[in-house]
């Protein structure tokens, strides 16, 4: 039998990347859901907010990769 008490989960960093988009994208659905605008505007800030987060996320960790390199 296989003992997976003292089995660790070790998860890489190339394997975390996809997190914070999907943070990002599970924030703006919930912030966006709560709205009682109209759908057509309401669309238009689901990918103004997107495009403007997933810019926010890719500088950020460029800027983390940069540092833990050097």
């Amino acid at each position: 039998m296989s003992n997976l008490k003292n089995q660790k989960l070790k998860l890489k960093f190339y394997q975390l990347r996809l997190f914070p988009y999907i943070v990002i994208g599970s924030l703006i659905f919930y912030f966006n859901s709560n709205l009682d605008l109209n759908y057509l505007f309401k669309g238009y800030l689901v990918l103004i907010e997107s495009q403007l987060c997933i810019i926010i996320v890719f500088l950020m960790t460029g800027k983390f990769n940069n540092k833990t390199h050097k």
